[in-house]
């Protein structure tokens, strides 16, 4: 039986431990079970803040620290509590800057007790519900100036998380010419494409990347293992001893041209990492 004894796991959520409906492959619950008995350390490393993994923490196995804020802190839902939070500098001046060059898309600081959605929209309202997730409307004078996470959206159009992931070719290339328009004005920040029409903000000094090494060095785990699709995953695939992609992931993560490929997330991406370590 293979030992993980030396392995500090880290697996993106959406799309890599999930499938593109939001349902968890029970291959993939299975795999992890067998992957901490022989010994390893598996934590999820998302985008999502501490309201937005609420729903899912218990159903997801882990036995080492969730990375959560794209690596902008982690978060223990056993006491509560907040660590390792990388905040950004910008305060209100960031937010103004937002509202005014993109008026048509959503802005929200997303923070460990709630959502602050800044303007009016009832249907992004809704959809928070859906998730379970506690937010907040505020005008841009009521948003909180200190934040380690903010996050832009397209439209939202209906409950579903897989609206962001598809649009027209105009909506994509609007959201690829916002993403390159922020790190130059901003470049004391990181701006990644969480999802096609989803571009998360946080400071340089933040990152998967960063989370998961400084996670493997204080857990003392020689070897890191991480999976993920998406470009918001880019640093810690690129930090990874080993790192793993769906077969399904977005082009640009192919790109980066360090992935090994397993089953397409709806098959059971993690089953497919586990069952690779095996064979290596």
């Amino acid at each position: 039986m293979t030992d993980f004894s030396e392995i500090l796991f880290v697996a993106d959520f959406d799309r890599t431990i999930t499938a593109p409906d939001s349902s968890i492959p029970r291959a993939n619950i299975e795999a992890i079970r067998s992957f901490m008995e022989r010994g390893g350390l598996f934590t999820v490393g998302t985008g999502r803040s501490a309201p937005m993994f609420r729903p899912y923490h218990t159903r997801i196995p882990t036995n080492a620290p969730l990375i959560l804020y794209n690596g902008a802190a982690a978060y223990d839902y056993a006491t509560e509590t907040l660590s390792g939070a990388v905040w950004m500098p910008t305060g209100r001046e960031l937010l103004e800057y937002l509202v005014e060059n993109f008026p048509d898309l959503s802005l929200e600081i997303q923070g460990v007790d709630a959502h602050y959605l800044i303007g009016e929209n009832p249907m992004r309202e809704a959809f928070y519900r859906s998730q379970g997730v506690a937010c907040k409307t505020v005008t841009l004078d009521e948003a909180p100036t200190r934040y380690h996470k903010l996050a832009i959206f397209g439209e939202f159009r209906s409950l579903d998380v897989g609206q962001f992931y598809a649009g027209t070719p105009e909506e994509l290339e609007r959201f690829g010419a916002c993403c390159a328009r922020i790190m130059r004005d901003w470049p004391a920040l990181i701006a990644d494409r969480a999802a096609p029409r989803i571009i998360d903000l946080q400071a340089c000094q933040g990152g998967k990347g960063r989370a998961a090494r400084d996670l493997a060095n204080r857990l003392g785990r020689r070897v890191l293992v991480c999976a993920g699709d998406a470009m918001n995953d880019a640093s810690m695939l690129l930090e990874a001893d080993l790192a793993f992609a769906p077969a399904d992931c977005a082009e640009e993560v192919r790109a980066l041209g360090v992935c090994r490929y397993v089953r397409p997330c709806a098959e059971g991406s993690i089953a497919g990492v586990v069952e690779a370590l095996e064979r290596l």
